[in-house]
Protein backbone atom coordinates (compact mmCIF):
# COMPACT_ATOMS: atom_id res chain seq x y z
CA UNK A 1 0.00 0.00 0.00
CA UNK A 2 1.46 3.41 -0.83
CA UNK A 3 1.85 5.83 1.58
CA UNK A 4 -0.70 8.10 -0.45
CA UNK A 5 -3.43 5.28 0.15
CA UNK A 6 -2.37 5.12 3.84
CA UNK A 7 -3.10 8.54 4.54
CA UNK A 8 -6.31 8.64 2.97
CA UNK A 9 -7.47 5.69 4.95
CA UNK A 10 -6.47 6.97 7.74
CA UNK A 11 -8.06 10.41 7.29
CA UNK A 12 -11.04 8.73 6.44
CA UNK A 13 -10.96 6.78 9.35
CA UNK A 14 -10.70 9.27 12.02
CA UNK A 15 -12.40 12.45 10.11
CA UNK A 16 -15.78 10.93 11.41
CA UNK A 17 -15.74 10.83 15.29
CA UNK A 18 -17.70 13.41 16.47
CA UNK A 19 -17.72 14.46 20.39
CA UNK A 20 -20.22 17.17 21.88
CA UNK A 21 -20.19 17.32 25.65
CA UNK A 22 -22.54 19.91 27.92
CA UNK A 23 -21.91 19.96 31.38
CA UNK A 24 -23.77 22.72 34.24
CA UNK A 25 -21.16 25.11 35.29
CA UNK A 26 -20.27 24.76 39.18
CA UNK A 27 -21.79 22.21 41.64
CA UNK A 28 -24.30 21.95 39.53
CA UNK A 29 -22.07 19.90 37.06
CA UNK A 30 -21.28 17.45 39.64
CA UNK A 31 -22.90 14.24 38.63
CA UNK A 32 -23.95 11.78 40.97
CA UNK A 33 -24.33 8.63 38.66
CA UNK A 34 -22.51 6.60 36.05
CA UNK A 35 -23.27 7.23 32.66
CA UNK A 36 -26.50 5.75 30.97
CA UNK A 37 -27.12 6.02 27.17
CA UNK A 38 -28.61 4.92 24.21
CA UNK A 39 -28.53 5.39 20.30
CA UNK A 40 -31.18 7.01 19.05
CA UNK A 41 -31.96 7.64 15.02
CA UNK A 42 -33.03 10.59 13.24
CA UNK A 43 -35.37 9.76 10.06
CA UNK A 44 -36.19 11.39 7.46
CA UNK A 45 -33.85 14.14 7.42
CA UNK A 46 -35.10 14.81 10.98
CA UNK A 47 -38.66 14.57 10.54
CA UNK A 48 -38.90 11.53 12.91
CA UNK A 49 -36.56 11.63 15.96
CA UNK A 50 -36.30 9.69 18.80
CA UNK A 51 -36.44 10.87 21.97
CA UNK A 52 -33.95 9.69 24.98
CA UNK A 53 -35.87 7.64 27.90
CA UNK A 54 -34.11 8.89 30.82
CA UNK A 55 -35.87 7.60 33.82
CA UNK A 56 -32.86 6.69 36.43
CA UNK A 57 -32.46 10.52 37.86
CA UNK A 58 -35.42 10.26 39.46
CA UNK A 59 -36.20 13.58 39.56
CA UNK A 60 -33.03 15.41 39.15
CA UNK A 61 -31.68 17.32 36.73
CA UNK A 62 -28.87 16.43 34.29
CA UNK A 63 -25.46 17.19 35.06
CA UNK A 64 -24.25 16.58 31.68
CA UNK A 65 -25.16 15.37 27.88
CA UNK A 66 -22.56 14.20 25.80
CA UNK A 67 -23.46 13.17 21.91
CA UNK A 68 -21.24 11.69 19.67
CA UNK A 69 -20.99 10.07 16.34
CA UNK A 70 -18.60 7.50 14.98
CA UNK A 71 -17.40 6.34 11.56
CA UNK A 72 -19.86 3.92 11.33
CA UNK A 73 -22.89 5.82 12.23
CA UNK A 74 -21.62 8.54 9.55
CA UNK A 75 -21.32 5.72 6.99
CA UNK A 76 -25.32 4.69 7.19
CA UNK A 77 -25.65 8.45 6.83
CA UNK A 78 -24.19 8.41 3.62
CA UNK A 79 -25.20 5.56 2.80
CA UNK A 80 -28.85 6.47 3.12
CA UNK A 81 -28.29 9.84 2.01
CA UNK A 82 -28.91 11.71 5.56
CA UNK A 83 -32.51 9.35 5.61
CA UNK A 84 -31.02 7.67 8.99
CA UNK A 85 -28.99 9.40 11.32
CA UNK A 86 -27.83 7.35 14.71
CA UNK A 87 -25.47 9.05 17.15
CA UNK A 88 -25.38 7.79 20.73
CA UNK A 89 -26.52 9.96 23.15
CA UNK A 90 -25.34 10.12 27.21
CA UNK A 91 -26.44 11.27 30.18
CA UNK A 92 -25.39 11.67 34.22
CA UNK A 93 -27.97 12.93 36.64
CA UNK A 94 -26.83 15.67 39.04
CA UNK A 95 -26.73 15.17 42.75
CA UNK A 96 -29.60 15.82 44.75
CA UNK A 97 -29.87 19.39 45.87
CA UNK A 98 -31.20 20.00 49.64
CA UNK A 99 -34.56 21.00 50.27
CA UNK A 100 -34.27 24.27 52.30
CA UNK A 101 -35.86 24.22 55.97
CA UNK A 102 -35.85 25.45 59.19
CA UNK A 103 -32.81 25.44 61.49
CA UNK A 104 -34.83 25.10 64.48
CA UNK A 105 -35.60 28.62 64.84
CA UNK A 106 -38.25 29.25 67.32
Amino acid sequence: MSKRAAALLCLGLSSACAHYRVQAPGAAGASATEPQGEVLWSLGWGLVQERPRVDNCQGQALAEVTQSTNVGFALIGVLTLGLAMPQRVEWRCAKAQPTPGDLGVR
